[in-house]
């Protein structure tokens, strides 16, 4: 899910789990999401990667909210890569 590009690092809506991506077109501020242009392709569903853990840390399991100093955003989104 996790991509990068020229150093900018985000998730496009439409690799998500369908139930994620209902619940991010509903209540994701639109202005937020990203149009990036990657090998001549518009990509038009993107969300840098620190928004989509702050969504995700409001919107979705409670697991994912930080427990402890050493949970970066890398590592939340690992444990969610893994689910």
């Amino acid at each position: 899910m996790l991509e990068n590009f020229k150093g900018i690092e985000f998730v496009r809506i439409s690799s998500l789990p369908e139930d994620q991506k209902e619940k991010i077109w509903q209540s994701f501020q639109q202005d937020k999401i990203i149009k990036i242009v990657k090998d001549q392709a518009l990509l038009n569903d993107c969300i840098l990667y620190q928004d989509y853990v702050s969504w995700l840390n409001q919107h979705d399991s409670p697991l994912l909210a930080p427990t402890t100093s050493t949970n970066t955003p890398k590592s939340v989104f690992a444990k969610l890569a893994f689910r």
